[in-house]
């Protein structure tokens, strides 16, 4: 069994990290002279010149070869969605618009035939005779039976998976249990072993909480007594969590009485920390077992066969309203198989999509079939019938929406509600007729989108005759309610889809598509600048071989039947990346071209975006996030500790001194405002004494209800936790400035080193 393996610190906060080292002038000894930068520029750009042109070439020689493989292997052929071509066009022509590659245009040429073809033939399916809706139906129960065949090769496979991750588990679990009986007696070789062992569950909270524990004793701002307190609570708390992820990560979902079994843990604090992690995204309910929640990993992403699958049961509960007899308990049997299978889909959370994306495609194909047909056999008489069909059939609405409306409606009419009232009924006609018209919009929109592919609100408006910011509000409801999904933008407006399983095809032309227009913009712009390179253009460098790198890395996990397209160029061309990528990077480091331009004091309070704007040419493109400038408003402090408790962070303390020369600051305003009780200790205290002080009083233990705030900066995250804890009088005790004082983080720095 491996060793532990320390995660390190995220790129994004190690380049703050240095920006703001390099801004307090703490890294300039690691820089070369400034009469080196020149010299320094010129070895980079010696080393790069025999590179620069294998990579230059890379992008025409992988597109050609992947053309040739495409015209043989008739990728194209096995593309099916019109939205996915169209894409494809738009971004082909983006990337010619940055080279003239006869490639590029050769591949363009071969998608907007392929594009043609399939619209000339959806246009001659609308004229097609009605389909059979019996005959359709039969085929569903056989394809289902394969699905729920596949759903249990995958749920084998995850149970494969999570026995390994069972004896890790073991051994996490031996050593927690010969670890914690011991932190009594030795806290800090305890805490020491426990972040050992943490770092097998690589959870972020936890590491991060040990760390500060470490330094803030480090420091001597925690001491003995409150460091085993923490030790004890804190940082056990955050450990479980992260054996709960880690469990739920690798071992699939379970219930608080499943995950107390396996970590030997009471089942009160493994619900504690479940709900703490609910609360912070992590884990979520997917369903229950024998009553009992059964929680999961919150997913990146779910997986599009289950969005599709989702959809196909949502029509198949309009599709048994449209049908009778033998055809409507085969459809009821078959919703019934599917839900099962949709909430064991569910409780898997990640799989390999692939493995039902062919059967979840032609069942997708036979239900859209059958919905088509039911709409299209509807009188005219029947319209109100018509937009019910509509509306459920083609996914108008989420979920029972309509169902409890039609069902329980009428009682408000009929009977009174809770309050003892009677709706009106020409009010309850004409709120039922703008809902229905409402689903019916969305009913329309939802065809169009999944006959054209991904659309924009301003090409459905245009296409439906329905105001644009109402067409807006639909799209909006209906990705809330998972119905459709982002599909980028296009011309500034974003575009929205119907979740699909894309075919391996599909998805090698989705991939090449994109990375085109990526690769060939990078490339065009590369030569120009390592021909005139400047240390202000280091950056740049660096994030142009770094697009085409990840481009490269993208482009070798692309396979059309089971073979990776130009292998032998991706692996020709690895290493010339891979050193200029090296090279780009270790020379950033040496030049000295964020020396500080300004003197520290120059820095406070200084705005942080500013900063970074300032300095991105130098260094890259950095946002830096979740940092400012906590403010304490002594006149609305109460002295509770509910931030100092809140914070997740411990940046946040409650120091136990008195600053005199608050009280006297004051007003009668602001005193009306606070508690009774506190308003008359201030009166108490201005009226006692013969002077105005302006000493700090230090008392001799902590107490509550007195003291002052501070914030350590450094550990601070700007998460506005403390902000809105705060019970005191209007707005609270503190505010958070979006600024951050530099000179201040640069002094703790220099003090820590």
């Amino acid at each position: 069994m491996s060793g532990p393996v320390v995660k390190e610190i995220a790129p994004k906060r190690r380049r703050m990290l240095d920006m703001v080292m390099v801004l307090g002038g703490l890294k300039e000894e690691s820089a070369v002279s400034l009469g080196k930068v020149q010299e320094e520029i010129a070895q980079l750009k010696n080393r790069l010149s025999p590179l620069i042109e294998s990579i230059e070439s890379f992008p025409a020689k992988y597109f050609d070869e992947f053309l040739q493989s495409a015209e043989r292997m008739e990728l194209l052929e096995d593309v099916e969605d019109i939205g996915i071509l169209t894409q494809s066009v738009s971004q082909f022509d983006e990337a010619i618009s940055h080279s003239d590659s006869k490639v590029l245009a050769n591949f363009l040429k071969l998608i907007q035939n392929r594009l043609q073809r399939l619209q000339q033939t959806t246009d001659s399916e609308t004229a097609k005779d009605e389909t059979d809706i019996s005959e359709q139906l039969q085929k569903i129960p056989s394809l289902v039976a394969d699905v729920e065949s596949m759903v249990s090769n995958l749920e084998d496979i995850a149970k494969a998976e999570a026995v390994d991750a069972e004896e890790d588990l073991q051994t996490i679990i031996s050593s927690l249990s010969d670890i914690i009986p011991n932190i009594d007696k030795s806290p800090d070789e305890s805490l020491s072993k426990l972040q050992k062992l943490g770092t097998k569950t690589r959870y972020g909270p936890f590491l991060r909480t040990v760390a500060q524990l470490k330094r803030g004793k480090r420091e001597g701002r925690i001491d003995e007594s409150r460091f085993l307190t923490l030790v004890k609570k804190n940082v056990l708390t955050e450990l479980y969590r992260g054996i709960i992820l880690f469990i739920l990560s690798n071992m699939g979902s379970k219930t608080v009485v499943e995950l107390g079994e396996l970590m030997e843990t009471p089942t009160e604090d493994i619900q504690y920390a479940i709900v703490s992690m609910i609360q912070r995204g992590e884990v979520e309910m997917v369903g229950l077992d024998h009553h009992a929640p059964v929680f999961s990993r919150v997913l990146g992403s779910v997986p599009e066969t289950t969005l599709v699958l989702k959809r196909i049961i949502q029509q198949m509960r309009a599709i048994k309203k449209s049908v009778k007899g033998d055809d409507r308990d085969l459809v009821k049997s078959s919703s019934e198989e599917l839900e099962s299978l949709y909430e064991r889909l569910q409780i898997l959370g990640e799989y390999d999509a692939t493995a039902l994306s062919d059967q979840m495609g032609e069942l997708r194909d036979i239900v859209d079939t059958c919905i088509e047909s039911a709409i299209s056999k509807q009188t005219i008489s029947d319209s109100e019938d018509l937009k019910l069909l509509i509306s459920a059939g083609l996914e108008a609405f989420a979920r029972f929406r309509l169902k409890i409306t039609l069902e329980k409606g009428p009682n408000l009419v009929s009977g009174l509600n809770v309050y003892g009232e009677k709706l009106d009924p020409e009010r309850y006609k004409m709120i039922m007729d703008s809902y229905l018209d409402s689903e019916l919009e969305r009913g329309t929109l939802l065809v169009l989108i999944r006959e054209l592919g991904a659309s924009s609100a301003e090409d459905l408006a245009k296409r439906t005759g329905i105001p644009q910011d109402r067409v807006f509000r639909h799209l909006l409801r209906m990705k809330k309610d998972e119905l459709l999904i982002g599909a980028g933008e296009e011309h500034g407006y974003l575009l929205y889809d119907v979740p699909r399983t894309p075919s391996e095809a599909e998805i090698a032309l989705q991939t090449v598509s994109v990375i085109a227009s990526q690769l060939f913009s990078a490339v065009s712009e590369l030569r120009d600048l390592v021909d005139e390179l400047e240390p202000r253009d280091i950056g740049t460098l660096a994030n142009l071989l770094e697009t085409i790198s990840k481009a490269r890395d993208k482009l070798a996990k692309v396979e059309v039947k089971g073979k990776i397209i130009a292998s032998n160029i991706l692996t020709e061309v690895e290493d010339s990346i891979k050193s200029a990528v090296s090279m780009t990077y270790r020379t950033r480091a040496r030049i000295p071209s964020t020396r500080p331009k300004v003197t520290l004091d120059d820095l406070v309070d200084v705005d942080v975006p500013r900063v970074l704007e300032e300095y991105e040419s130098m260094m890259g493109y950095a946002p830096i996030l979740g940092f400012g400038t906590v403010n304490w408003d002594s006149s609305k402090c109460l002295g509770c500790k509910s931030c100092e408790i809140a914070c997740p962070e411990n940046a946040i303390e409650l120091k136990p001194h008195l600053q005199m020369s608050k009280f006297f600051e004051i007003t009668e305003s602001q005193l009306e405002s606070l508690p009774s009780t506190r308003s008359l200790f201030y009166k108490t205290v201005r009226n006692l004494a013969a002077n105005r002080s302006d000493l700090d009083i230090p008392l001799n233990e902590e107490s509550p209800g007195f003291g002052t705030v501070e914030v350590d900066l450094w550990l601070c995250v700007a998460c506005r936790t403390c902000v809105r804890r705060c019970p005191g009088p209007d707005e609270g005790a503190l505010d958070l400035e979006l600024k951050w004082n530099l000179p201040e983080v640069v002094k703790q720095i220099s003090q820590k080193q």
